[in-house]
């Protein structure tokens, strides 16, 4: 195994490199203890040693020092570990000639024992599986035992990142963060996540050791053990044992944590699931009999992926993985499920707040979850926002909404959330457009224009629009529609000429614009 690998097992865990970084890929064939530096060395093969040493047989002269450390390596040693306290501290030019050298120089605590060292790092170079199994099952006692006292998922994470010396963070299938070691944010991970591995197989990524979590080979995955390896190097086979054996606790503790999650979203769920089939009063004989909190419910909130068809949800690919995260990011406990192809979320407002303050509040928390997803590159959800209610027993009013806000154009819905009140008018619109007299009335009114539309692709249908919601201001309107105001002119001109000229009085106006707007709402 190479330097670095046995720098992490044992008590080498709790050394320092102090010098020689460049040598650590040597590799390590025997590992023992030097304490005399005699000149006869030739007689033995020094290839490939890792030498345990105290520089006491060189005192506090760092010539005989950096001497020793050059005759080592020229007979093929390839790491010294050096015990502080019996000498003074080396100095720089002993650390020079380490680097010079290429020969990994390590510094050592006084209270580890040289057993500590020898015993792991003996047996890990002659590739004894029996010791690795046993350090791993030392740890996994260790987890157990915490386990056992009410520690829960953080405090196991916590040990396992001691022990590791990187962070560590657990997911659950969907990539929701339930237990990180420090502030180590997994989202830039959460796209390289297997979909389809053994439980308990671990699989090395440019970022981490991803271990998968789950009960048995043939259920779905519960989660994920994340081990941060920004260096890409693969786990000792130490490491590789205690993140097998591991796996089974962390897999017990996190599902008790998702069955408390689901437990409480549940009863929503069919709540709303009575809401929308008219029943109200098993919905609210339900809320009773569950104590359901329905004080904080005002709003509800869609989210549809744009390249899906309604009614297709696929729970494992990383940009929904990403929404879930993004939910979970602004409320630790929210009130979202798969609800039709699609997620339903009702997000936690304020009890007694106005309308207008539960808007700005949903608003708010929309705002940080669309800039989460853009920082991740996810630009492939539709968020849809329904009006307010009150009482929440009309939160199915909302989930309307949010629906019809969803029919509109795509290019309407790629630029961030939208709330059923920005297009409430769109929506109206589009709604009375498709009444059979409604397209009857509107075909009677701009039909010749917005045929000529179609056959000539041109935009007279938007362009006499676009002047009336101008107020007929030739100026504004050219501005609006990024032509030149003599360009208008003609336009205008073919349109009087198309329906043989353009209503004067109030009313009529009024009527050709708004026919206008259906035609353009129902296209």
């Amino acid at each position: 195994m190479t330097v670095e690998r046995a720098a992490g097992i044992g008590g080498m865990r709790q050394a320092r490199l102090l010098a020689g970084r460049e040598g650590l890929s040597s590799i390590v064939s025997h590992v023992n203890v030097l304490e005399a530096v005699t000149g006869t060395e030739d007689k033995w093969d020094l290839r490939n040693h890792l030498f345990l040493t105290t520089f006491h047989f060189a005192g506090n002269d760092t010539d005989r020092q950096v001497r020793a450390i050059r005759q080592l390596r020229r007979d093929g040693c390839v790491a010294i570990v050096f015990q502080v306290g019996l000498v003074a501290p080396l100095q720089p030019a002993v650390l020079r000639a380490a680097d010079e050298l290429l020969l990994p120089l390590f510094e050592l605590p006084l209270n580890v024992d040289y057993a500590d060292i020898l015993t792991p790092l003996i047996c890990a170079v002659q590739g004894e599986d029996a010791y690795f199994v046993s350090e791993a099952n030392v740890v996994q006692q260790k987890l157990l035992n915490e386990m056992m006292n009410g520690g829960g998922l953080g405090a196991l994470v916590s040990l396992l990142a001691e022990h590791f010396g990187r962070s560590v963070a657990v997911v659950d299938d969907r990539g929701v963060l339930y237990a990180s070691s420090d502030n180590w944010m997994v989202a830039d991970v959460v796209a390289q996540l297997p979909q389809y591995a053994a439980p308990g197989k671990t699989v090395v990524r440019q970022l981490a050791w991803i271990t998968v979590l789950g009960r048995r080979a043939d259920v779905p995955i519960d989660g994920y053990l994340i081990v941060n390896s920004p260096d890409a190097v693969p786990p000792s086979p130490s490491e590789a044992a205690l993140l097998d054996q591991s796996a089974a606790l962390l897999t017990l503790e996190l599902a008790k944590l998702r069955v408390a999650d689901e437990t409480y979203v549940e009863p929503f769920r069919t709540w709303m699931g009575h809401l929308s089939a008219g029943d109200a009063e098993a919905a609210r004989s339900l809320a009773a009999a569950e104590s359901l909190d329905l004080s904080t419910v005002r709003v509800a909130v869609l989210f549809q992926h744009a390249e899906e068809l309604q009614g297709i949800w696929t729970q494992g690919d990383a940009e929904t993985r990403r929404i879930w995260q993004a939910i979970y990011s602004v409320e630790q406990k929210p009130r979202v499920f798969e609800w039709n192809g699609r997620l339903l979320w009702l997000p936690s407002v304020a009890s007694g707040v106005s309308i207008e303050q539960a808007r700005t509040a949903v608003d708010c928390k929309l705002r940080q979850i669309w800039s989460g997803l853009v920082d991740n590159g996810t630009s492939v959800w539709h968020v849809a926002s329904g009006a307010p209610v009150e009482p929440a027993a009309q939160i199915y009013q909302s989930v309307r909404d949010a629906e019809a806000v969803l029919v509109l154009a795509p290019p309407e819905l790629a630029n961030g959330p939208i709330a059923y009140g920005d297009v409430t008018l769109d929506i109206l619109f589009r709604q009375i457009a498709a009444q059979p007299a409604a397209q009857r009335w509107v075909d009677d009114v701009v039909g010749k224009l917005a045929s000529h539309d179609v056959l000539q692709r041109s935009e007279l249908v938007l362009t006499l629009e676009t002047f009336f919601d101008s107020g007929q201001s030739h100026k504004l309107a050219a501005h609006r529609l990024g032509i030149h105001p003599k360009t208008l002119k003609y336009r205008l001109d073919k349109i009087e000429q198309i329906m043989g000229g353009l209503p004067t009085r109030d009313g009529a106006c009024f009527a050709l614009h708004f026919a206008l707007k259906l035609s353009r709402s129902s296209r």
